[in-house]
């Protein structure tokens, strides 16, 4: 699979597209957009693969990367309740030799203008097969100043819903009743909800067919990230489905001054409903080589 990228710096848009069809479309200027992101995630059939901007969770820009809180600050949706805290970007720049991609610089600013957070952003892409594709996703983490505490809604009584914080994708609602496929096998969302896997694959059908067929995305976190390996968010509700590496879920983090925080993931965007043994051979081919590069 032929793999055409182009980069609009008027629109703040980078697009990727394959077959004369787009199958992704990344923006970071959006003005009513907390985070930037990938608000077209298409896979190689051209069946999305995310939701962007539903009408029940606006902030939900398809497949994207957000904190709850910093220093207490909500970063996530904050923008649509009176205060603006969003991440804005400094600086991009496409990468078309070797692998493509682009590199990103963005800051963390609260609705007072104060900097919180630096992130050094690394997004690449590979063709493997005509069944898929591969998001390589880094994000280099440091404080302005002092230390920052990242932070989430605790799972409690009241909130069983919470934890939620880091690299997401809103699903299309037709992926209701989803194949769940992790690293310790074939389930249901509910049963891998909250569960740590090195890698969580999220499969559901598509509708406007006769014999509907699957499509599906999956995130596998990186050997060595912090907190290897985190628990994933696999929500399944009536109207919203939804996968996350919760890098936060168990615990807050607090980020000193001079230190850095790195996070790594690869993202799977593929046709039809894939066997485990073939996803746990991609986590090893994916990161095993990677680890023998660094």
């Amino acid at each position: 699979m032929e793999l055409i990228t182009t980069h609009d710096q008027n629109k703040a848009m980078w697009t990727v597209i394959s077959g004369g069809r787009t199958l992704l479309e990344y923006v970071y200027g959006e003005e009513d957009d907390p985070n930037p992101s990938f608000r077209i995630a298409r896979t190689a059939a051209g069946h999305d693969i995310a939701l962007y901007r539903p009408w029940d969770h606006p902030w939900h820009t398809g497949l994207f990367f957000s904190w709850k809180y910093l220093n207490g600050l909500n970063f996530w949706e904050s923008m649509y309740h009176g205060k603006r805290n969003v991440a804005v970007t400094r600086a991009f720049t496409e990468e078309t030799s070797g692998r493509k991609g682009f590199k990103q610089h963005i800051d963390y600013v609260t609705h007072a203008g104060d900097i919180l957070l630096h992130e050094e952003r690394r997004v690449a892409i590979e063709s493997l097969n005509h069944n898929g594709y591969v998001i390589h996703w880094e994000g280099d983490f440091s404080t302005e100043g002092d230390k920052v505490i990242l932070d989430r809604t605790e799972v409690g009584i009241e909130t069983p819903w919470g934890g939620y914080a880091g690299l997401s994708c809103r699903l299309p609602r037709t992926f209701l009743g989803p194949v769940i496929t992790t690293d310790q096998g074939e389930t249901t969302a509910e049963e891998a909800h909250n569960r740590a896997f090195s890698w969580c694959d999220y499969t559901g059908r598509i509708d406007g067919f006769v014999e509907r067929p699957y499509a599906g995305v999956c995130i596998m976190s990186h050997p060595l990230n912090l907190r290897h390996p985190s628990p994933m968010l696999t929500y399944d509700y009536k109207d919203m489905q939804f996968l996350q590496a919760a890098f936060l879920q168990e615990a807050p983090l607090v980020l000193n001054a001079r230190e850095l925080l790195r996070l790594r993931y690869a993202l799977y965007v593929h046709d039809g409903k894939l066997d485990p043994q073939y996803l746990a051979n991609l986590y090893s081919t994916l990161f095993i080589r990677d680890m023998t590069k660094d």
